[in-house]
């Protein structure tokens, strides 16, 4: 290998674990960002780098243009599925990779990152090198080929966006948050309704890709339909509201009337419940189908995961009210579901994880590892 080779070789493999992080928060898919950082290398190696004098810079601005031409791409196919789209969760690791301590530099809440959807990708690209890496806005200016004063009014303006979507833009104290995580996954385990009215604020919103009825991970065409006025193809995704005290929200009959998402729309689909909101029975339906509930970190706070047979099926994050104590009560509830967006978790934390995991502490006699108190495994087996 040339010297120069060596050179770009280890300057990228120096920014690498930034440039995913940002092309993470760029995109919310972890295999898109990792497509558009193998894009980036492939671009720096055939590169000229002798008029380059920064390297961490021209990657910085390599990653944002691509991840703004992939999202807007993106963006089109997001908006042709009824189901609407979630981000994929990224949780934390026990031992974080280079990766990990990047994500975690730049700071922002999976919720954040649901409604960094409703940005455009100029708008999305500018708030997030501003807000979570720290980018100054000439830097911004830059990469966006725009002046500091414009993309200080976008950042304005994607702020001003975010706020009006209900963005959680500061975070819960961690130990109340945590406290309420814990006891939504005991009441979900022992399906206590009483325990689930406490917690919940008067409305709550639910948003998920799962499917309201039938198995976790089923197509929606598989299921049956709630409503007789849906028509057959129509899709059984959908975020829904509701007050928690009626007591029909058990019996989860929801009109699943969706409404295609754009680049544009202020606010993710919306389905009114008939008869009664739908928004505990569907959280018990799901929770219902898992073997047991885990509490695991993502993005820096706690959330539930799910396992069926080992494997994590499902990803509870949950938005509170933002009291600083144990009043506090959840507002905002997101279900992720999809095989695919979980792939990344059951890599960390699924069954295929576990088995190589033992096989490693059966090689190193005397080695020890902790695991979670329901965790399905048997050092022995």
């Amino acid at each position: 290998m040339t010297e120069q080779g060596i050179d770009k070789a280890s300057s990228f493999e120096a920014a690498r674990a930034r440039l995913l992080a940002l092309a993470y928060r760029m995109l919310g898919s972890r295999a898109e960002a990792e497509d558009v950082v193998q894009d980036v290398w492939l671009k720096w190696h055939l590169a000229d780098t002798q008029v380059v004098q920064t390297p961490a810079a021209w990657l910085t601005t390599l990653t944002t243009r691509t991840a703004i031409d992939r999202l807007r791409h993106a963006q089109r196919e997001r908006a042709s599925q009824a189901t609407g789209w979630l981000p994929e969760p990224w949780l934390d690791q026990v031992a974080p990779s280079a990766e990990e301590l990047a994500l975690r530099a730049a700071d922002m809440s999976y919720g954040v990152m649901l409604l960094l959807e409703h940005l455009k990708p100029d708008e999305r690209a500018a708030f997030v090198l501003h807000e979570a890496f720290d980018c100054d806005y000439a830097e911004i200016a830059s990469i966006l080929e725009r002046t500091p004063a414009a993309c200080r009014q976008i950042v304005h303006r994607a702020k001003a966006r975010l706020r009006r979507a209900g963005a959680p833009l500061e975070r819960p104290d961690p130990a109340v948050h945590g406290r309420i995580v814990e006891r939504l996954r005991a009441a979900l385990e022992a399906q206590d309704r009483a325990s689930l009215l406490r917690l919940f604020g008067d409305e709550p919103e639910l948003i998920s890709d799962a499917p309201l009825y039938g198995p976790l991970g089923a197509p929606a065409h598989t299921l049956p339909h709630a409503h007789p006025s849906v028509p057959p193809h129509a899709p059984l995704y959908a975020p829904i509201k509701g007050a928690v005290n009626d007591p029909s929200g058990l019996c989860c009959r929801l009109s699943l009337i969706a409404q295609p998402q754009t680049a544009e729309t202020e606010s993710l689909h919306t389905c009114e419940p008939v008869g009664g909101p739908g928004w505990m029975g569907a959280i018990a339906s799901l929770t219902r189908q898992a073997s047991h509930a885990e509490v695991v970190s993502m993005a820096g706070a706690l959330c539930i995961a799910l396992f069926c047979d080992g494997d994590v099926v499902g990803v509870i994050d949950v938005l509170t009210d933002g009291a600083t104590d144990d009043s506090a009560r959840i507002v905002s509830v997101r279900i992720v579901t999809s095989a695919a967006r979980l792939q990344a978790a059951n890599q960390m934390l699924g069954r295929e994880a576990v088995r190589q995991l033992l096989a490693r502490i059966k090689d190193q006699p005397g080695a020890s590892v902790t695991v979670s108190r329901d965790f399905p495994v048997d050092v022995d087996a």
